[in-house]
Parts: C-alpha cells; structure tokens; sequence
C-alpha cells in the first residue's frame, strides 16, 4: 500500500472527528442569552464560559475514549488487514487483466504474421504477373518487328511482282516470330 495514501483507520478518525466537531459545535453567546433571559449578563457570561470549557473537554475526551476503544479492539490493525486484503485483490485482477493483455499481444502478433504472409503471397503473385507480362511484351516487341519487316516486304515484295519471292520471304518472317 502507498505510504502516502490514507488507509481506512485514518479515513475512519478524520471521519469521527469531524462528526463529533459538527455534534459538540460551541453556542454563540446570542444563543446563551435567548436561552436564559432571566440570567444576568455576568451570569450568562459564566454560562457561556463554562458551556465552551464542558463542551472542548467532552470534545477531548469522546476522542480519547474512541481511540482507546480503536486500541482495545485493533480497530487499525483489523482495517489495515482489510487494506493489504483489498489491494490483494486488486493486483489480482490486474494480474488477470495482464493475462487478457498478453493473450491480445499474442492475437495481435498472430494476425500481423498472417497479414504478412498474405501480403508475401500477394507480391510474388504480382512479381509471377509481371514477369509475365514482360515476356509477352517482348514477344509482342518481336512480333512487331515480324509485322513492320511483314509490311516492308509486302511494299517491297508485292505478290503481283514476285509471288515465289514473298510467300518465301512471309514463311521466314512467319517462323521467326513463333521463334
């Protein structure tokens, strides 16, 4: 338990004394007087005197007699066994509480590995993707290169002109480009 903080004995004589402050609370003198109109004012002077000392000495003596009843019955020891007990079982849900963390950690964690591995799994798809589709593009590249010497050729080589010459010429390029 925190030293600093006030534990149930404490908390249980602040209490007291302010209800006994509040119950033996001194008369005013205006009080006395209405009280005893037939007193003289010396008298009620002695009166009032006498009421503040009886009270203060009540006072004084109601909380000697609680602490010696606190002592006799181990009040403080009793409450500070009630303290230790309650922050006993504070820590122990704090504790549970602990566990329920480390199972969350332990969740988290698990979910960030199968996130990862997902996204793993992701990028070599997109890596197999584009690898793909670059040795497409180079052979779309190369049968360009089929198509524009294709059309050089038909310019060049018309069938009109020399038709052995550009079937034998377009089977070339035809076999190049599934090459």
């Amino acid at each position: 338990m925190d030293p600093a903080a006030p534990g149930r004995f404490d908390n249980l004589q602040k209490s007291f004394k302010s209800a006994s402050k509040c119950l033996l609370t001194a008369c005013s003198r205006e009080v006395v007087k209405r009280a005893f109109p037939s007193f003289t004012d010396a008298e009620r002077e002695r009166l009032y005197r006498m009421l503040i000392r009886v009270m203060k000495a009540m006072h004084a003596n109601i909380e000697e007699e609680f602490d010696e009843v606190c002592q006799e019955r181990q009040v403080a020891a009793a409450l500070d066994k009630i303290d230790d007990f309650d922050e006993e079982q504070n820590l122990d849900v704090l504790s549970s509480e602990k566990t329920s963390i480390e199972e969350i950690e332990e969740k988290i964690s698990r979910v960030k590995k199968d996130e990862i591995e997902h996204l793993t799994g992701l990028l070599k798809k997109v890596d197999e993707s584009n690898n793909a589709m670059k040795a497409r593009i180079e052979l779309l590249k190369k049968g360009e290169d089929s198509t524009v010497s294709r059309d050089a050729l038909n310019k060049v080589c018309s069938p009109f002109f020399f038709p052995q010459l550009y079937h034998a010429a377009f089977r070339s390029v035809m076999v190049l480009s599934l090459v």
